[in-house]
């Protein structure tokens, strides 16, 4: 083999190396993004459930206006790839602590979004992707 067919196979090896190297990382932020939203989506039927809680009188089990008393249900934070905890801070706001079980920027943490809700907003007031 003369030396411009080895400098040829060297170059698709290194080509070839280079374009695994980025498909494996743009798969892994592909996980990272899609990981992060289904934590936000966990953390919306989360305050879902909150706001059926909100607007149900005292009498019949509910929060009159007020998120005091509100606990979430295990079924809907603790999945088989999600946590998510939430902190009530009456009247009227949650916040939330959400963990998936990607590894999240760091490389060694799962990925993390912290997030408040506002019911007097109606919306989120920050969402926080940390990790």
């Amino acid at each position: 083999m003369g030396s411009q067919q080895l400098l040829i196979i060297v170059l698709v090896v290194f080509v070839a190396g280079l374009a695994i190297v980025t498909g494996i990382r743009l798969v892994a932020a592909f996980n990272q993004s899609n990981e992060r939203d289904m934590v936000l989506v966990q953390m919306q039927t989360v305050v879902g459930e909150a706001k059926k809680y909100y607007s149900k009188p005292k009498s019949i089990g509910g929060g009159e206006g007020s998120f005091s008393g509100f606990e979430a249900a295990a079924r809907f934070t603790v999945t088989d790839r999600i946590r998510i905890y939430p902190n009530v801070q009456p009247p009227n706001k949650i916040l939330f602590v959400g963990y998936g079980s990607v590894v999240g920027y760091d490389g060694q943490n799962p990925v993390q979004v912290v997030a408040e809700w506002d019911q007097t907003l109606g919306d989120w007031s920050s969402i926080a992707k940390v990790n």
